[in-house]
């Protein structure tokens, strides 16, 4: 019962009874080997200089037997010679791994999660016509130098490195989400001339009796004037030019015309759900594949998209509904306030600052985690760093706008607590 109860070996259980019995205490025996030399100061000495931004001028990382050197012909840091193995362990024995990295994106969008969970309901109420818009620009046309040596018994293909460019090529898709297919172009460019162009055949292809839903990103082109111009002239009704891209944009979302148009958040390109099909594309097509010329490029790829639709083409199920990233989103900006660096940019800062007032006031449930009691304290803690980085600031005509954004979020968390 007590093996069972604690986790361990039974035979593990019986020999600390034993013991016990034995000498009425349930210590550990002395072990053998030599006794502890670095004492835990050193051990944290040793995990600082090796986790520092930049260790050492012009060094941003060290291996363990460059750090293990470098601490051994300076033993006045440490005050003992030590081994890289010994650095290793300590650092495992802290769960440290800085040698790994990962790339996130950001939440830069004050309205990220209400823009979010519009695209994320539209997945999974998908209207019958509904298709996701992006481009894929300045695909390579590489050549290898040498050709592949083909895999051999037990031997993978081998590959030279060395290439030729070749040019580029940017293509425009469109995914059906109901159904997976795909329709695109290779176009030397993607401004907006070749998208209203390529948009204007897509539409032409369609019904023209329902109502047809986009899904893109924030790029200029997608709410250019002449792009809302093309848009009303397919919907059959009038535009009245308007000057600022949030009213085009807001024009475009309207669902009042045959065309909507549902722009992604900013910062937030994973939510196009074509980004997964342009991941298969260049596994399946572009990678490890010589091109010797930019017109071989778009044969292929156009290739590719035929095949797709004939043989492989499917719905992509979406299942994210964005549990938890109110949390995180939260706890990253904590982090960025705890460690008070440098590269906080003001308008990043003042992003943030909206971000978070927002997230209080649509999503009550953060006031309960201690992400949202961590940002009172930092708040008033972290309060002359946050005075610094905006007085410091050389965009003066943002300054006001940040200074407005942190007296809000504060007003907001004293008003609910």
């Amino acid at each position: 019962m007590i093996a069972w109860f604690v986790n361990r070996n039974i035979l593990t259980v019986n020999r600390w009874i034993h013991r016990f019995y034995d000498t009425q205490e349930l210590n550990d025996q002395k072990r053998s080997g030599h006794p502890l030399r670095l004492m835990e100061d050193i051990q944290l000495k040793t995990i600082a200089f090796y986790c520092q931004a930049t260790p050492l001028p012009g060094i941003s990382r060290l291996s363990l037997r460059d750090a293990a050197s470098y601490l051994n012909q300076h033993q006045e840091i440490l005050g003992c010679p030590v081994s890289y193995s010994t650095i290793g362990r300590y650092l495992k024995s802290h769960s440290l791994r800085p040698h790994l990295h990962k790339y996130f994106l950001t939440i830069t969008d004050p309205d990220f999660f209400p823009k979010m969970h519009h695209i994320i309901k539209l997945y999974f109420n998908q209207p019958e016509y509904l298709f996701c818009y992006d481009e894929c620009p300045a695909i390579q046309a590489l050549m290898p130098l040498c050709p592949d040596l083909p895999s051999d018994k037990n031997k993978p293909n081998y590959t030279e490195p060395s290439y030729k460019r070749n040019g580029t090529s940017d293509l425009m898709a469109f995914l059906r989400v109901k159904t997976g297919n795909i329709f695109g172009d290779c176009k030397d460019n993607h401004n907006r001339h070749s998208l209203i162009s390529l948009f204007k055949e897509h539409v032409s292809m369609q019904p023209s009796n329902v109502q047809l839903h986009y899904i893109m990103d924030n790029l200029n082109t997608h709410f250019h004037h002449d792009f809302c111009r093309a848009v009303a002239e397919l919907s059959k009704m009038k535009y009245s030019p308007l000057e600022k891209g949030f009213q085009r944009r807001e024009w475009l979302q309207k669902d009042d015309k045959r065309i909507v148009i549902h722009f992604t958040p900013f910062h937030g390109s994973w939510l196009n759900m074509i980004e997964i099909w342009f991941g298969i594309l260049n596994q399946k097509c572009i990678k490890l594949r010589g091109f010797e010329s930019v017109v071989i490029l778009q044969s292929v790829i156009l290739d590719f998209i035929n095949t797709w639709n004939q043989y492989f083409a499917h719905p992509f199920t979406w299942t994210y509904k964005g549990d938890g990233l109110h949390e995180n989103a939260m706890s990253r900006f904590n982090k960025w306030l705890l460690i008070e660096t440098s590269q906080m940019d003001i308008s990043f800062l003042n992003k943030q600052f909206l971000l978070m007032a927002n997230i209080a006031k649509d999503y009550q449930k953060i006031q309960q985690t201690k992400q949202w009691t961590q940002l009172q304290e930092l708040l008033i803690l972290k309060k002359e760093y946050l005075q610094n980085l905006i007085i410091n600031s050389p965009k003066e005509r943002l300054k006001k706008t940040t200074w407005q954004s942190l007296e809000n979020l504060e007003n907001i968390m004293n008003c609910q607590f």
